[in-house]
């Protein structure tokens, strides 16, 4: 009998305990993980419509990371509110005779996508690498269903694959497996960073006290997983437009929201590179 009570005295506060832990472990398998998935590859293949690729440009669009910087606002004209111009309604507007870049709307949103910075529309800076560059690195088949899809906005897709003139670099590209450009220098990021006074707010090394988040590469990627994003674009998208998503605790209002109509394309792609680099361990 005094068996049986110790024996129940000790099992009793157990039961409820494990009836917890297994109620954590349930519900923790339960709900969603969140993990960043990269972009999937896009099957293109030449006897596609104009009309199907476009609706495979609208989900590239998304993907990499064109709406860090443009927004889709219909009946917001060209301004809108993003870094760069509205996309909503660009085929219509170019129709319209817009001044400025090449008359023809194909010819226009290709040297766009291509040359973003031979033509700038007023009001906005220079910013955008070239859409088959890091980080979008659109190929020619992407690049093409990413027109068709901007055609389709405010007008009709008309170009298939084979359409478009290939760009002179992409012409002169080495084939697959040759070796890829060598991220920007510490010394060319060291020029960047202290011309815009970020390692003012943000440590390069981990257990450096600053006021904003720390250019660790470990921290960088959980954030950027959180977000949903790769690494290049969550950084981007950080720069231009540093309110969309804040981790941790940092005032949202830390950093100022000009930095878009500040950095150069060139200068926004060493500070990228140099931070996503592999060889930055700490």
């Amino acid at each position: 009998m005094a068996t049986t009570m110790t024996f129940r005295r000790l099992v009793t506060p157990i039961v409820p305990a494990l009836a917890v832990l297994g109620f954590f472990v349930w519900f923790s398998n339960w709900i969603p993980q969140t993990r960043w998935e990269p972009p999937r590859a896009r099957a293109i293949s030449a006897q596609m419509t104009p009309a199907d690729l476009a609706r495979i440009g609208t989900n590239l669009v998304r993907e990499r990371g064109c709406l860090a910087c443009h927004t889709i606002e219909p009946n917001a004209g060209v301004k809108g509110q993003g870094r760069g111009p509205n996309l909503a309604g660009i085929a219509a507007r170019r129709a319209k005779g817009v001044p400025g870049g090449p008359s023809d709307l194909v010819t226009y949103l290709a040297q766009s996508l291509y040359e973003p910075g031979a033509y700038l529309v007023e009001g906005y800076a220079n910013i955008m690498p070239a859409s088959h560059r890091p980080p979008a690195k659109l190929t020619y088949e992407e690049v093409t269903a990413v027109v068709d899809y901007l055609m389709s906005l405010g007008g009709a897709p008309t170009v298939k694959i084979g359409d478009l003139a290939r760009p002179s670099a992409e012409a002169a590209r080495a084939p697959a497996g040759a070796a890829t450009p060598a991220p920007a220098s510490a010394a060319d990021a060291s020029a960047v960073l202290e011309k815009y006074n970020c390692l003012t707010c943000h440590a390069l090394k981990a257990g450096e006290d600053r006021p904003g988040p720390p250019f660790v590469p470990a921290t960088m990627r959980e954030s950027a997983a959180a977000r949903g994003l790769s690494l290049d674009l969550y950084l981007i998208e950080s720069i231009v437009q540093p309110r969309a998503f804040v981790r941790g605790d940092f005032p949202a209002d830390l950093m100022p929201d000009d930095y878009g109509a500040q950095i150069t394309a060139g200068e926004l792609h060493t500070i990228v590179t140099y931070l996503s680099s592999p060889e930055r361990k700490q």
